[in-house]
């Protein structure tokens, strides 16, 4: 590809990709020639979900962008979680629901009459050649780009499945926002859902294969798994039926592009990446996608620096909102497959599942939601933060859940774990060793060390149960596992939460077996550890010694 002027530019698709990147380059360059070409139908129906501080955003640009009309939109501030047999509410903070179908005929309308635009309806099945080819085409045709597929090596594109599947539903009726934890005994089928309309919601439900298989619920014609799951859900729907927007039960899949742009061809929106659902921020990444490539491409460059210049941009970003979206995904396929649940710290784990939601930021946002949520883990009201709330580990009653390591942070000899008359020092082992001997001598409480395993493995029915009863028989007091490689919280506690959540010895989250120097600071926050405990991902935390190397801790002996 030459480095010619920019005159021409194809679009394929006109959804909220494609519009706003034709919006945003007739802004910028109204000297462009743009061809818009898109399909009289847009897929699944139901909605889409964004903050209202990023609609303002996007209205500073396009102040026309959201007029619809009111009956195609749903505002909420809080979420409901129905939980076992508990209504939790929890502030959201400004959110929006918009009818699909009608903000994507809106948004490509505005492009559609924009000058120099051309709307075309037509199906695109080959890149444009010859002498009045354009002199860029932006595939905006979807997660299942046609034109993507046919250039898959160039792009390096990988398609991975995710291990629940869920159905995508609309419902008649302007419902709560709201989470549904259902228990089926066995197993959980999740709901989200939100008011994408005056008289409609987008419902979603979300399980694990084996339980839609142990309950009938998969492998039968659509309509009867509609009305099996209108059946189930008839006090949330308020009784009305359910009308499926896909074909079936299906996985997520995330779409990753190791390269945005092969030769004239350049990806954005979801023909580029994918991002879990339940982050509800896929609309708003494919927007942020469109309006960097125009910016791009009306800089002045050439067009292969512009898109260079946007690739080295964007791509960063989404690599870290897909890694968030996959550790939302983790948290809810994990509560699919465990089914465990326990009111307020299961909302409240909901709810710190994304990074940006920690103790203190809910607090502030929202505090008699995590008061509750506090006092679900002390047993009764209390003003005290998770880390202060009193925790029993063998004959010793603990004034903090913070404990200090003695020894590398991944594999220590010992902790010392706070009392009301001081540092007790207590020995952490591996399975080869006898807790009892080592109580005989003088230990107050022994810990085993869970070896840490890598990557979100499918465990085996109970295993965490299995292991901690097994340490519990033989005479230890408590867990001790080491934090997993990864840069979420979901994934450095994987093992941690399995093991907490079997509830049967308290469990003490280790720091990585890493240098001081590289353990990050956020890891180790009073933040951070107020979070961790709240949400269930362990008990207790334990961190290095605030003290100067070479110097010891006052403690009791062992």
């Amino acid at each position: 590809m030459n480095g010619r002027p920019l005159r021409r530019v194809a679009v394929v698709g006109a959804g909220a990709a494609g519009a706003f990147f034709t919006l945003e380059l007739a802004r910028l360059r109204p000297d462009v020639t743009i061809d818009l070409y898109d399909r009289d139908g847009r897929g699944p129906g139901a909605g889409i979900v964004m903050s209202t501080d990023y609609t303002d955003h996007v209205r500073q640009l396009f102040p026309s962008a959201f007029d619809l009309p009111e009956t195609a939109r749903g505002r909420w501030d809080r979420t409901l979680t129905l939980c076992g047999g508990e209504r939790i509410w929890s502030g959201a903070y400004g959110m929006v629901g918009l009818r699909r179908r009608t903000f994507h005929s809106h948004v490509r309308r505005l492009a559609e009459n924009t000058p120099g635009v051309r709307g075309l309806r037509r199906t695109v099945t080959a890149v444009p050649e010859g002498p009045e080819a354009p002199d860029v085409v932006v595939l905006a045709d979807g997660a299942g780009s046609r034109l993507r597929r046919s250039r898959q090596e160039a792009f390096g594109t990988t398609v991975t499945a995710g291990r629940t599947r869920f159905l995508w539903a609309a419902a008649p009726a302007a419902l709560e926002p709201s989470f549904v934890l259902k228990d089926l005994r066995p197993g959980l089928l999740i709901v989200h859902s939100y008011p994408h309309a005056a008289d409609e919601s987008t419902f979603i439900v979300e399980a694990d294969p084996a339980v839609l298989a142990a309950h009938g619920l998969d492998g039968r014609p659509l309509p009867e798994i509609e009305k099996e799951l209108a059946a189930i859900f008839t006090d949330e729907l308020r009784g009305v039926p359910l009308h499926a927007q896909t074909t079936g039960w299906q996985p997520f899949r995330t779409v990753v592009n190791e390269r945005w742009h092969d030769g004239r061809c350049v990806l954005v929106g979801d023909a580029a990446h994918t991002v879990h659902f339940s982050t509800g921020s896929g609309t708003a990444l494919a927007i942020d996608d469109a309006l960097c490539l125009a910016g791009a491409l009306a800089g002045g460059t050439t067009v292969p620096e512009a898109l260079d210049a946007y690739a080295a941009t964007r791509q960063p970003v989404i690599g870290a909102a897909q890694e968030e979206a996959g550790e939302s995904a983790e948290w809810f396929e994990t509560l699919c497959r465990g089914g465990r649940t326990d009111g307020h710290r299961t909302v409240f784990a909901l709810r710190s599942r994304r990074p940006m939601n920690t103790y203190d930021r809910l607090r502030d946002r929202d505090p008699r939601f995590v008061a509750r949520t506090v006092s679900r883990l002390a047993g009764h009201p209390t003003g005290a933060e998770p880390r202060d709330v009193p925790l029993t580990i063998g004959g010793l009653t603990l004034e903090s859940r913070v404990a200090e390591t003695e020894g590398p942070g991944g594999r220590p000899a010992g902790l010392v774990l706070r009392t009301a008359g001081g540092g007790v020092r207590c020995p952490v082992t591996d399975s080869a060793a006898d807790p009892r001997a080592l109580r005989a001598a003088g230990a107050r409480a022994v810990g085993l060390l869970v070896p840490a395993v890598s990557g979100p493995q499918e465990p085996a029915a109970g295993a965490a149960a299995t292991l901690a009863d097994d340490a519990a028989a033989r005479g230890f007091d408590f867990l001790a596992v080491p934090s997993q490689p990864g840069a979420g919280r979901i994934a450095r506690t994987r093992r941690a939460e399995e093991l907490t959540s079997a509830g049967v010895l308290p469990v003490v989250l280790l720091p990585a077996d890493l240098p001081a120097a590289d353990l990050s600071a956020a890891d180790l926050s009073v933040d951070e550890i107020n979070t961790l405990i709240a949400a269930g991902r362990a008990d207790m935390v334990a961190r290095p010694p605030a003290h100067p190397p070479g110097t010891r801790a006052r403690h009791e002996p062992a």
